[in-house]
């Protein structure tokens, strides 16, 4: 999900967690328990696994005041689900999603009204990637190394 002051973005994966789908966007309330309770239905109904929450860097690696909301906003989610909670560095994906729209020519209103869950996608979609990348290095890693044993 993209975390923001107003708005919150949410996506989803398929089953296969090849690719990732922007779903909606909920209008953030007065309050934080209606929010993550909000979150919590939609994670219930869409039946995930596991909850991504993007995490606003600063160029340098470091947390600035966004980073550290979501951080909190993850930490709130996790007192409430049993769901594993990941943070995932988020940098540039909201300017990212607006290129991409802006390249397939979508109106500013409708850019306005999309912007957050597809920005949402392009996280879960750099979260399967990175997990898609740890899994082949880990299955290298266990790989037989001695030639012998590769021809038994």
């Amino acid at each position: 999900m993209d975390y923001g002051t107003k708005r919150i973005g949410v996506a989803v994966s398929d089953e296969l967690a090849f690719g990732a789908y922007p779903l909606t966007t909920i209008h953030r309330s007065r309050s934080l328990t209606h929010d993550l309770q909000e979150i919590l239905r939609i994670a219930q109904k869409e039946e995930v696994g596991v909850i991504v929450v993007g995490l606003p860097l600063n160029a340098d690696g470091t947390q600035g005041p966004s980073a550290k909301n979501a951080a909190s906003f993850a930490a709130s989610l996790g007192k409430r689900t049993t769901l594993p909670i990941h943070l995932h560095d988020e940098f540039l994906t909201t300017a990212e999603a607006e290129e991409a729209m802006i390249s397939m020519d979508v109106s500013r209103k409708k850019r306005r009204e999309t912007i957050d869950k597809a920005a949402a996608a392009l996280i879960l979609d750099s979260y399967l990637r990175a997990q898609r990348e740890r899994a082949s290095i880990e299955s290298m890693s266990e790989a037989p190394t001695d030639a012998s044993k590769l021809t038994e």
